[in-house]
């Protein structure tokens, strides 16, 4: 009885330890068409073939009607304009060109601008059957506020508190983290955790491992306050080359002993 009492308070705090990803994929911003004020909000959806897919809306800040908005964004080629479209009802006609280049082809309101002036500046604003341009501009700095869409944050936690930053040990596009093993050992605490990242994030399923991951092992040792005293990576499976099993050894039941390479 004594040994089974042990043994699930051990699993329990081993089970302490988690992780918590926060993406960063919405923004919203505020600024002006000429003179009249309005608040844009955008998210990120995913891809259209080789370009990041935007979705939001924007509103005239003296009113509550919301209009939607779609557009499309890749850093190539570098002489594509930039632009933001509006349609009243959000029922957009889209396509895909022969350049494999996505294409909204209805719209009410576009905002613009040319590849020159970057993302964000330099807007211009009108209605798709009317001539009237008007300026826009928006508040702080958009364009590295839309720099930073599609990136995370990943995080250690201990009792859903955040300990460590594991961006910062090289694995910000982490998709799944598992604390695989745990134990306390003259008052240092010894993980193990395994990490899946993607081969080639934003790769969106194309071209060579554009749909694979590759898996690590990251050893730490953590003092009686949480705080990182050591740290050590392995990579043990890629989508790019075939890693010999051998080539690491580590044991989740004795995560103290950290990796071990072969050679």
């Amino acid at each position: 009885m004594v040994f089974v009492v042990l043994l699930s308070f051990a699993f329990a705090k081993a089970q302490t330890y988690s992780s918590k990803i926060i993406p960063n994929n919405t923004m919203l911003l505020h600024g002006f068409i000429d003179e009249y004020p309005i608040t844009m909000y955008l998210e990120i959806n995913g891809y259209c073939e080789y370009e990041q897919e935007f979705s939001g809306w924007y509103k005239y800040d003296n009113s509550t009607e919301s209009i939607p908005i779609l557009f499309y964004y890749s850093a190539y080629p570098e002489e594509d304009s930039f632009k933001i479209y509006a349609k009243y009802d959000g029922d957009f006609e889209t396509e895909v060109d022969e350049e494999y280049a996505c294409q909204v082809l209805n719209y009410d309101e576009v905002f613009e601008t040319t590849a020159v002036n970057g993302v964000f500046n330099d807007l211009k604003w009108h209605k798709s059957n009317s001539n009237t341009i008007l300026k826009t501009w928006f508040e702080g700095n958009p364009q590295e506020q839309f720099w930073e869409l599609g990136s995370q944050e990943v995080y250690l936690t201990r009792d859903e508190q955040i300990i460590l930053d594991l961006g910062a040990l090289d694995f910000s596009y982490a998709y799944a983290v598992d604390v695989i093993g745990h134990k306390i050992v003259d008052d240092v605490n010894h993980l193990l955790i395994d990490i899946s990242v993607p081969s080639k994030p934003g790769g969106n399923g194309r071209g060579m491992c554009g749909g694979g991951e590759e898996i690590y092992i990251l050893y730490i040792r953590l003092d009686e306050n949480d705080k990182l005293i050591y740290s050590d990576q392995a990579k043990v499976i890629s989508c790019f080359t075939e890693i010999d099993e051998s080539a690491f050894i580590y044991d989740a039941a004795f995560p103290e002993k950290g990796i071990t390479r072969s050679n």
